[in-house]
């Protein structure tokens, strides 16, 4: 199972922008390697990403290491833009590539499971699995999928649009970690699907009620919060907030715990 992961723009490509400051090109990098840490822990998937950093990576590039690689399926991360009303999560399947139609029924079920898994993740706004292919009438590309990433790929391909950062509340979302990594579980959960992996849920659950075990930070919050020796705690209700700010109170708290522990 090799899932190639395109987190879209970057580098010079850095225009695409919200009202308040997103990103997209910084914001869809950090959910692709939200999801590739996720990815990378089940058993006989490799992963690999366009890019590993703010570069600059050229469109055409992105099929053609896709293509090298072998990829079995690929999946390009987006943020929406248009006016600021719009909102809600979409995605774009391949449907007939420079390569004919063969893997456009894989690409529609990868698209629906994995515009499923974020709509119920996220609890935006469906907008629906999608193709857009090019209606110029003499273009040698005409009838053929629209956006070059998925045309170009030999595999079922996908784009998915995880909110709009034009709209001010979807924008605010973005910015934080939380609902990034929400996102990044709910696209891993579609792939999971695709493939038949079923997801046990006793297993994904780890010491607290909002960290599974697939979380990224899962093993070093089990480390500061086990046994006699723990820094750090959860709250009442079970959960840990592992995305949450930390307050100066909660630090020196911290601050004491580890001085204790040293005096020991």
């Amino acid at each position: 199972m090799k899932v190639f992961i395109d987190p879209g723009h970057g580098g010079k490509d850095r225009a695409n922008r919200g009202p308040a400051g997103y990103v997209e090109a910084d914001g869809v990098l950090d959910m692709a390697k939200r999801l590739r840490l996720i990815l990378e822990t089940v058993p006989g998937m490799n992963v690999k990403m366009s890019r590993e950093a703010d570069e600059t990576v050229a469109l055409y590039d992105r099929p053609k290491m896709a293509n090298a690689w072998g990829a079995d399926i690929f999946i390009s991360i987006h943020t929406n833009a248009g006016p600021p009303a719009a909102h809600g999560i979409e995605t774009f399947h391949s449907l007939q590539g420079e390569w004919g139609s063969k893997s456009s029924s894989d690409a529609r079920r990868l698209a629906g499971l994995v515009q499923q898994e974020l709509v119920k993740a996220t609890g935006l706004s469906d907008r629906g699995i999608k193709t857009r292919l090019v209606t110029t009438g003499g273009s040698p590309i005409q009838g053929m999928d629209f956006y070059a990433v998925i045309r170009r790929t030999k595999c079922p391909a996908i784009i998915t649009e995880v909110g709009f950062h034009s709209n001010p509340r979807e924008e605010a979302l973005l910015k934080t970690d939380s609902f990034r990594q929400k996102a990044a579980e709910a696209i891993a959960s579609g792939v999971k699907k695709y493939y038949g992996i079923k997801e046990d849920a006793e297993k994904l659950q780890g010491t607290f009620t909002d960290v599974p075990q697939n979380h990224w930070a899962a093993g070093a919050i089990r480390f500061v919060s086990d046994g006699e020796r723990a820094i750090m705690s959860g709250f009442s209700d079970g959960a840990f907030k592992p995305d949450e700010p930390v307050t100066r109170a909660q630090l020196a708290v911290v601050a004491e715990r580890i001085y204790n522990l040293l005096r020991k």
